[in-house]
């Protein structure tokens, strides 16, 4: 019997132990590949805003360079001396400012070129005829790859009569992922001719060799030097079909490698201490076990003893026992009162600490003014209407947290007093406070008024609860990475009723009952982003102290908030 009970627990423990081992084993790859796919998403974000960012530059200084004074003019009689004199100034900084520029060039309407600054660009410019705005792309020219941002000069009438042309070789997107992520990676283009084009930071014969020779698969594992890595290619669309390009790195995954080959041996190793420990546990434990029945035989015998005496004193013992049963059920109920009150002082004290958690909104946007103040000053562009346009506004947000401070005071106080406001006026205010956070985060807020009515109410307190509800749409929008991320305002009258609605398009709330996200502490969130106390508190707002309503429900694009005053 204490064989065989052994053997058996041995077999299931063997089996759930290599399962647990291979459930860690999976979830360290798992960490592994989470950690690729990062790397990835990094390196892809920092690229495509990379690009955006620097067309939109390009195309539009361009635009800033052809309405300068005689550019146009010179345009139009081709007068390549005059582009060369008037654009020489503005060559010579912009020039400076990015050292991977190669060429800044000028062609007629027929894309024919009249004259440029730094390397010589082809004689036709590729594309012009197709387009009639600015443009930015790369392409592969009969000289090299590279970058294009073209501005189109038109004279008075609308009509093209020229085109400005930036010429960016691709090293500066190398660089950008660099200094953003701290990855070398490469770019390679074969042109027509099969020939490989490759750019690259800095010389690694090793990889080198490997990138230029071989033709390199995604998520392909390589080793270089008994050391492993494995491959990211990210595919880049150029200005036409032949003008598509690749991004590639390598990661080194010795680390993720080694730690999966030491989880095997680790797991072998405590496996085979755990049965040898569980061996002797169990012969140890059937030892005592035997011992304890013979313990337990000696005692009931004398137990049996003391229950015949116990028996002859039943009616006092059980009116003793009542008696402390019930003594002690009234401590009972006092120590629960007094938890029950300790545990109100406590919420309420949270409360407050939440409710101090808004000022970071006002504080953030306070730091946001100091650091353009400093950047503007830093590139002497700080004028005298700025530096005052900054102070206002940095009063307006000062003023913002004290009245914050007045609004939470007046929230629990029994007497306040009201006073009649438009709702344009509030949601001006709302957008004044919260358009800095949400333009960092490209998150575009339209507010539409279709009729601007009068409230009477606390107009602070309105303020604070869009506040809140904008906040939570701001933060799920950058939660789930929402393209095009826009959050909607609408006032307006509907059946004699003043309304106002709020919707985003970061696809709605997942919660059923949705009106559970109205409960106090209630929160979808981390609990270092949130503590669920800011919709309890808008609709404590609008239901209590302003006698409204407020309903929640899942529009076509995301959660819709309607709100009655």
């Amino acid at each position: 019997m204490k064989s065989k009970t052994i053997i058996l627990v041995l077999v299931v423990y063997i089996l759930l132990s290599v399962v647990f081992f291979f459930i860690r084993y999976l979830d360290i790859k798992d960490f592994a590949r989470a950690d690729q796919q990062l790397k990835l998403q990094r390196v892809q974000r920092v690229y495509e805003e990379t690009r955006k960012r620097i067309g939109k530059f390009y195309v539009t200084r361009g635009f800033a360079n052809i309405n300068s004074y005689g550019i146009k003019q010179a345009f139009e009689t081709k007068n390549a001396k005059n582009l060369h004199r008037f654009s020489l100034p503005r060559w010579q900084v912009i020039i400076k400012e990015n050292p991977y520029l190669e060429s800044f060039c000028f062609y007629d309407k027929e894309g024919k070129l009249l004259t440029y600054f730094g390397e010589r660009p082809p004689d036709r410019l590729l594309y012009a005829d197709t387009q009639a705005k600015g443009y930015d792309g790369f392409w592969h020219d009969a000289q090299s790859f590279n970058y294009h941002a073209v501005s189109v000069a038109k004279d008075a009438h609308g009509q093209t009569i020229g085109y400005l042309v930036f010429v960016i070789n691709p090293k500066f997107f190398l660089s950008e992922i660099n200094k953003l992520t701290n990855i070398y990676a490469y770019i390679l283009y074969q042109n027509k001719e099969n020939k490989r084009l490759v750019w690259k930071l800095k010389d690694n014969p090793t990889m080198d060799e490997i990138i230029v020779h071989n033709q390199v698969q995604h998520l392909q594992k390589i080793t270089i030097k008994d050391t492993p890595y494995i491959s990211y290619v990210i595919e880049g669309r150029g200005w036409g079909t032949k003008d598509d390009f690749s991004i590639i790195f390598l990661q080194d995954i010795t680390y993720w490698k080694t730690l999966l080959d030491k989880s095997i041996i680790q797991s072998l190793i405590i496996l085979l201490l755990l049965i040898v420990a569980t061996s002797l546990l169990i012969n140890y434990g059937f030892n005592v076990i035997l011992k304890e029945l013979d313990a337990s035989n000696k005692r009931l015998r004398e137990s049996r003893n003391e229950l015949e005496h116990l028996n002859e004193n039943l009616q006092v013992k059980i009116k003793s026992e009542i008696e402390q049963k019930l003594k002690k059920e009234r401590e009972a109920n006092e120590k629960e009162r007094i938890l029950v009150h300790q545990s109100k002082m406590a919420s309420m004290g949270e409360m407050i600490g939440n409710i101090a958690h808004q000022w970071r909104q006002p504080l953030t946007q306070l730091s946001s003014i100091l650091i353009n103040l400093k950047l503007s000053y830093d590139r002497d562009k700080l004028s005298r209407e700025k530096f005052h346009k900054k102070i206002q506004e940095s009063n307006e947000q000062i003023l913002f947290m004290s009245k914050t401070i007045d609004d939470f005071r007046n929230f629990f106080a029994s007497q306040k007093h009201k006073k009649r406001y438009r709702i344009s006026s509030v949601l001006h205010n709302v957008r004044k406070l919260m358009g800095a956070s949400l333009k960092n985060n490209d998150i575009v807020l339209t507010i539409e008024i279709e009729e601007d009515f009068e409230i009477e109410g606390f107009s602070n307190e309105i303020a604070q609860a869009f506040l809140n509800i904008l906040n939570n749409a701001k933060d799920i929008l950058i939660e789930r990475e929402i393209q095009d991320a826009n959050i909607t305002i609408k006032a307006f009258t509907q059946d004699n009723r003043n309304t106002i609605t709020i919707e985003d398009n970061a696809g709605g709330i997942d919660i059923d009952p949705i009106e559970k996200i109205f409960e106090p502490y209630f929160s979808t969130k981390h609990a270092k982003s949130g503590t669920g106390i800011g919709l309890y508190m808008t609709k404590t707002i609008i239901e209590k102290n302003n006698h409204g309503t407020i309903e929640v429900s899942n529009g076509l694009h995301g959660a819709l908030f309607t709100i009655t005053l």
